[in-house]
């Protein structure tokens, strides 16, 4: 069974990394590292399934398979930079989780493709609670043989079920990935206008609620209660699945290919200025959906309800 290095330990990244060790197919201790070294030293201490090592290199040098779970562009660019420069890549997979520009995608796989190594385009549907549970969803773009390798790691182990585009373009992950939380972004949005709408023209929340539940269950009946529930202004960042500041990313991303297409996406002008204003307003820790909030100002309603 192939060894497994995990790179990049954040809100994200540390619960999987934790889900693969302890529920995956691994004979050996997962080798992570992490940029802040602490992160890891203090996850390798929970148990045997995992050993911290010092450096990016340690880390390439020590799988067949290396895990990257990285902030953005910038760093999954630097750890590829590294992992060059500083080990024989040769015949090594990696599988990148992170939520990364189409573009970035296509010169880091070409990049590591030089070198010998192969990989796998995996970025991941859900947020920080279903990470916990190994609920989320991953899409793997690449090789065939790259998914067969990987796959004893998904479904069950770390990741409720996957979306498979096998010998597909990288990009196709990174463009599902920016497109989909698009429509998930668009969905929060449209809750959150017709909430504030129900308020002021005085349709009951109840009826509204039962219109989603026989309609549209699911993720959108169960932001609707916490709407309803007064609980989007109570959540912080790490406490639910959509980070304001992963939606100021990807709608940059989604903006940049729409420009270059030269397509117009209203919905999302609107939400990018009701994230900044969520930012300027309420910092760093807030909920994306805490927009609700800025949505009932302009309505002339309270930000809290």
């Amino acid at each position: 069974m192939s060894r497994i290095s995990w790179i990049g330990l954040g809100s994200i990244g540390k619960p999987i990394c934790r889900n693969l060790a302890n529920y995956g197919p691994c004979q050996t201790p997962v080798t992570i590292w992490n940029r802040t070294h602490q992160i890891a030293v203090d996850l390798a201490a929970e148990s045997e399934k995992t050993v911290a090592v010092g450096s990016i290199a340690d880390a390439v040098r020590s799988g067949d398979i290396i895990c990257l779970c990285l902030l953005d562009d910038a760093a999954v660019r630097d750890v590829v930079t590294t992992a060059i420069d500083d080990a024989d890549l040769k015949g090594k997979l990696f599988v990148d989780f992170s939520c990364i520009h189409p573009d970035t995608a296509a010169s880091e796989s070409e990049r590591l493709r030089n070198q010998g190594a192969e990989y796998l385009a995996s970025p991941i549907f859900g947020g920080v609670p279903l990470a916990v549970d190994r609920q989320i969803t991953l899409v793997l773009a690449g090789p065939l043989t790259a998914i067969e390798k990987f796959a004893p790691f998904t479904e069950g182990v770390i990741c409720k079920n996957t979306i498979i585009l096998a010998d597909q373009a990288y990009q196709q992950a990174s463009l599902l990935k920016l497109i989909g939380n698009f429509i998930r972004f668009s969905t929060i949005e449209v809750l959150c206008e017709a909430s504030a709408l129900s308020e002021k023209v005085g349709l009951a929340p109840e009826t509204l609620l039962k219109f989603t539940e026989a309609l549209i269950p699911g993720p959108a009946t169960a932001q609707l209660k916490v709407l309803q529930s007064g609980d989007y202004y109570k959540l912080d960042k790490a406490s639910e699945s959509f980070h304001y500041h992963m939606a100021v990313k990807e709608n940059a991303h989604l903006s940049d290919l729409a420009q270059k297409a030269g397509a117009k996406l209203r919905a999302l002008d609107t939400i990018t200025s009701h994230v900044d204003h969520l930012e300027q307003s309420r910092g760093p820790n807030a909920s994306l959906l805490a927009i609700f909030g800025i949505i009932r100002e302009e309505c002339g309603l309270p930000f809290e309800n």
